[in-house]
């Protein structure tokens, strides 16, 4: 498992990042490890995304395509960006880009 000092240096970090909002390093069972954000709010985001990143894994099984490697939900001006990995999910919460 990943110290804690490397979650918050690496949540630090994203947070710097132009249009971050927010960052989530939740466990892969939807329990919150660190965060920038609300408590509340890092509850219900961590629970409905471990929830998704399952529903996206039996997908991607289905299909026989590998393994889930990253997920991006586009919601209009924001973003969530959500990176699973085996003990923990990242999921970066962030304003989109300004088109041309």
């Amino acid at each position: 498992m990943i110290s804690s000092k490397v979650f918050q240096k690496t949540l630090q970090e994203l947070q710097k990042h132009p249009g971050v909002k927010g960052v989530i390093v939740t466990s892969s069972e939807g329990l919150p490890i660190s965060t920038t954000l609300d408590p509340q709010k890092t509850e219900t985001i961590s629970a409905l995304v471990t929830s998704l990143v399952g529903k996206a894994r039996g997908v991607v099984k289905e299909m026989g395509e590998g393994a889930l490697k990253f997920l991006t939900l586009d919601a209009g001006k924001s973003e969530i960006q959500i990176a699973p990995e085996q003990e923990f999910v990242l999921i970066v919460l962030r304003e989109k880009p300004e088109q041309p």
